[in-house]
C-alpha cells in the first residue's frame, strides 16, 4: 500500500491529505510538536518518526511500520527521492541482522519533490515483504536511516497468534505449585484473548500475587505489585452472568480504572464471593490446583481486619505462565 501522498499545507488541504492515508501513523499533536533532528544549520529541518500500529504483531500477520517525514523548518526541503524501503534494517534479539529479500525497488512516485514548511508525507511498509524471517516469534529491533538523516529505531514483538476456534488452557506456575485454568472464551472473548496475549508476551512471568483476602481470594498480575498496575491500558467489562464461585478467575479493577477493569490484574476465588457477582468479568475457572489457590489464600498478611485485602508477609511469585492447547477427550 502506497501512502506517500499525505501532505499538509492548509486546513482544507490537510483534510484532503488525511483522506489519502488511512494511517496507523499516530499524527497526534504531541508527535507533530515534538523536537526534530535538524539536517545541518539551514532553515529546512526534516523530522522523521517510525512506529508500529500496536504493541505487538501476530506471527503470520503483516508486520507494518509507519514512517512519517515532516519539514519543521521555515524553508522548503528538497526531496532527493527517498528509497524508503531500503532504509529499513531489522535485527533479532541476538543482534543478528535479518536477511533482506530480493524484491523490486518500490516506486518513488507520490513522494513530493518539494516539502514546504510544516508539510509532511508518510508511508506504511509491510516488513514481511522485505524481511521474511520477521514473522518468527521473538523480539526485533527495527531501524531506518538515509544519507544525512539520523537513524530512527524501535522494538517490536511477534507473538503466537490467538485462534478463537481452539480451546486453550493456562498453566500458572507459583511458589506453591501449579494452577491450571480453562477459559470462558465464548462468554468473555475479549478478556480471554487479552489474557492469552499477555501470557504470550511473557507479561506475567515474575510478577506477584500482591493481595490476599484471607482464605477467600488472591490477586495478581500487577506490574507495579500494587493496586495501580496495568499493562498500559484498561478493558471494558463483559457482563456474562457468571457467578464468582470457588476457582473462578475474574478481571478486576485497579485504583485508577473507575468503571473499567485493569488490563492485567486478575482475581482467583478460593471460596464463593457472592458480593462480587455482576461486579467483575469472569473469564476462566481453575480446573487443577484449587488447593494451591487455597494455600496461597491462607498465607499470613500484614493486615488483620476480617475480609480486608492485604499484602502477604512474603512475596508469592508467579514464576511463569504458559498457554497450551487443551487436550480433547478421545
Amino acid at each position: 500500500m502506497n501512502a506517500c501522498s499525505l501532505m499538509k499545507r492548509s486546513g482544507s488541504a490537510a483534510r484532503r491529505a488525511g483522506a489519502l492515508v488511512p494511517l496507523s501513523l499516530a499524527l497526534s499533536a504531541a508527535l507533530l510538536s515534538a523536537p526534530s533532528p535538524a539536517l545541518g544549520e539551514d532553515a529546512a529541518k526534516l523530522y522523521v518518526h517510525i512506529e508500529t500500529p500496536g504493541r505487538f504483531s501476530y506471527s503470520g500477520d503483516p508486520t507494518q511500520v509507519s514512517i512519517l517525514f515532516k519539514n519543521e523548518g521555515t524553508a522548503a526541503w528538497v526531496n532527493p527521492g527517498l528509497d524508503i524501503e531500503a532504509g529499513f534494517q531489522v535485527f533479532d534479539s541476538d543482534g543478528n541482522k535479518l536477511e533482506r529479500a530480493k524484491v523490486p525497488a518500490a516506486s518513488k512516485e507520490g513522494q513530493p519533490k518539494i516539502l514546504e514548511a510544516n508539510a509532511y508525507f508518510g508511508k506504511i511498509v509491510n516488513l514481511n515483504e522485505h524481511f521474511p524471517k520477521i514473522s518468527g516469534i521473538g523480539t526485533y529491533r527495527i531501524t531506518w536511516s538515509a544519507a544525512g538523516i539520523p537513524e530512527q529505531t524501535l522494538a517490536t514483538r511477534i507473538i503466537r497468534k490467538y485462534d478463537p476456534s481452539k480451546e486453550y488452557q493456562a498453566v500458572i506456575d507459583t511458589d506453591f505449585g501449579k494452577i491450571v485454568i480453562d477459559f470462558y472464551k465464548d462468554l468473555a472473548p475479549f478478556h480471554t484473548r487479552n489474557f492469552i496475549d499477555l501470557v504470550n508476551l511473557d507479561f506475567y512471568n515474575g510478577l506477584l500475587f500482591h493481595r490476599i483476602v484471607k482464605g477467600e481470594s488472591i490477586f495478581g498480575g500487577s506490574p507495579t505489585a500494587d493496586e495501580r498496575g496495568s499493562p498500559g491500558y484498561n478493558v471494558s467489562p463483559e457482563p456474562n452472568g457468571l457467578k464468582v464461585l470457588p476457582g473462578v478467575v475474574a478481571q478486576v479493577r485497579n485504583s485508577q480504572t473507575g468503571a473499567e477493569e485493569s488490563g492485567s490484574i486478575f482475581m482467583i476465588a478460593a471460596t464463593a464471593q457472592p458480593d462480587m457477582d455482576g461486579r467483575v468479568t469472569v473469564f476462566a475457572r481453575v480446573v487443577e490446583g484449587l488447593d494451591t489457590v487455597k494455600t496461597i489464600a491462607n498465607v499470613p498478611t500484614v493486615g488483620s481486619a476480617p475480609r480486608s485485602a492485604s499484602r502477604p508477609i512474603k512475596d508469592i511469585a508467579i514464576k511463569k505462565v504458559e498457554i497450551r492447547e487443551k487436550k480433547t477427550k478421545s
